[in-house]
């Protein structure tokens, strides 16, 4: 049995799986994570240029640090029925799990190459390095990141359960300790750092019991982390692998009684009704909070309206997903109601509520911007272009 090529073959099915959902998702993620990519560079940029040695870099970079480094999953794909098929084979299942950790070792590595990537300027700003530098201390991280891939795998075969919480305890805290020390000190002494500390801690894992392989432990893994894949694509679209709870949100009449009871407004009410019991309300409402709080803190003119634009598109990103809810429902082909009412009363529902989210955001800009004026007239400016994305969107 060949079981590389399972392994492989097993990865490739997951993704085909996750494939028209990822699709979907990107859909709704691509323009979102382009508008904070650029939010966030025009901040960083800012912070670079006003950060000073006294403040506590150190401590920002190492917990930039701190994830790539210590975090991570390693997918196995093992199923249920893997205990009673491949168990007689379970001493040559090292092809297997060296699949699992060679795959595990690359995505996470890249991750440690990008958080690095990302700390760089402010490392190279206040130690004065060079790019030489930059390639050295990447290699030092990479391999420290072998070291302790290698040692989370140990523990998942360690036998006791409180073992295994006590070593990835240890985990986190020593590799806090190293990274933060890797960035504080002089090289030779960071190096020497996390030398020493990976040499005690892979010589501490020698010590506990464990299994040749642990399956149950890393099935039960493995069907965590394919719910966490699945619920990650189900805020995007509905994912029948995730079967969400349904929620009591009693919701006052009184709270809909603005819209006429008449035939032409039964879709605006439908779809209102749908906004406030969907998770669209929580989603709509912890952006513009999220906006509000982030647009009073800034100060300068420039990044305010920077990050006014980007929450105007976050909100109309999120919101044009009201459209999909009973798209294709059989009860829109009975309903005397006419053609083109669905698609009308959608759009306005969605460009009403996002209005009032451009209103609501555009309130501490009137406090950042030189005068309210300025304000008023990017809130029309964003406006209109909310009225013609979610007519024509």
């Amino acid at each position: 049995m060949d079981m590389k090529a399972m392994y492989q073959r097993r990865s490739a099915e997951f993704l085909k799986e996750i494939r028209p959902y990822v699709h979907y998702a990107l859909q709704s993620l691509i323009m979102s994570a382009v508008a904070a990519f650029l939010l966030f560079s025009i901040a960083y940029r800012l912070f670079l240029g006003w950060v000073t040695p006294a403040f506590p870099w150190e401590l920002l970079c190492g917990a930039v640090m701190l994830l790539p480094l210590a975090g991570g999953k390693i997918r196995t794909y093992l199923q249920d029925a893997d205990i009673l098929f491949l168990l007689p084979h379970e001493r040559g299942m090292n092809a297997y799990l060296k699949a699992a950790m060679q795959k595990a070792l690359l995505l996470q590595s890249a991750a440690v190459v990008a958080a690095w990537g990302l700390v760089w300027p402010l490392y190279a700003k206040m130690t004065a390095s060079g790019g030489a530098r930059f390639f050295l201390i990447l290699v030092i991280w990479l391999l420290f990141k072998w070291v302790i891939l290698y040692g989370k795998w140990a523990e998942l075969q360690l036998q006791e359960a409180g073992t295994r919480r006590w070593f990835a305890l240890l985990r986190w805290i020593g590799t806090a300790i190293s990274a933060y020390g890797m960035i504080t000190w002089k090289l030779p002494h960071g190096v020497m750092v996390l030398a020493a500390g990976s040499i005690a801690y892979l010589a501490l894992l020698r010590v506990p019991s464990k299994y040749v392989v642990h399956w149950m432990l890393l099935i039960d893994w493995e069907k965590r982390h394919r719910t966490g894949v699945y619920r990650i694509l189900n805020w995007f679209i509905d994912v029948p692998q995730v079967q969400g709870k349904a929620r009591n949100t009693r919701i006052p009449t009184s709270w809909l009684q603005f819209i006429p009871f008449r035939a032409s407004s039964s879709y605006t009410y439908m779809y209102t009704l749908i906004w406030l019991r969907s998770e669209l309300l929580g989603i709509t409402f912890r952006l513009t909070v999220l906006g509000i709080v982030i647009l009073a803190s800034l100060r300068s003119e420039w990044a305010s309206i920077a990050a006014y634009l980007a929450f105007t598109l976050f909100g109309a990103l999120q919101l044009a997903d009201l459209k999909r809810y009973y798209r294709v429902h059989i009860w829109h082909r009975i309903y005397p109601l006419p053609d083109g009412l669905l698609q009308r009363s959608v759009s306005s529902v969605r460009r009403t509520l996002h209005l009032a989210m451009l209103l609501l955001l555009a309130i501490p800009l009137c406090w950042t911007l030189r005068t309210p004026l300025e304000a008023l007239a990017l809130f029309l400016l964003t406006a209109a272009a909310s009225w013609l994305y979610h007519r024509y969107k």
